[in-house]
């Protein structure tokens, strides 16, 4: 096997693709779920904080009130 960048083919070095090439094989799409599921903390974590910021804005007036 030989590598682009010219990297010398060693047992450790083929035992790593293997590895990646067997985990990549078992969870083809798993790359796009992680980046789903940063993007969905991320608006979770925007979400989280225009409703607090409504909230305070809604309920400043009255909580001075009581």
């Amino acid at each position: 096997m030989t590598y682009s960048d010219g990297t010398k083919p060693t047992v450790d070095q083929m035992a790593k693709d293997v590895s990646a090439f067997l985990t990549w094989t078992a969870e083809p799409k798993l790359e796009n779920r992680r980046r789903a599921g940063l993007a969905t903390i991320i608006f979770l974590l925007i979400a989280t904080g225009l409703a607090y910021m409504s909230y305070q804005n809604i309920w400043a007036d009255k909580k001075k009130a009581a």
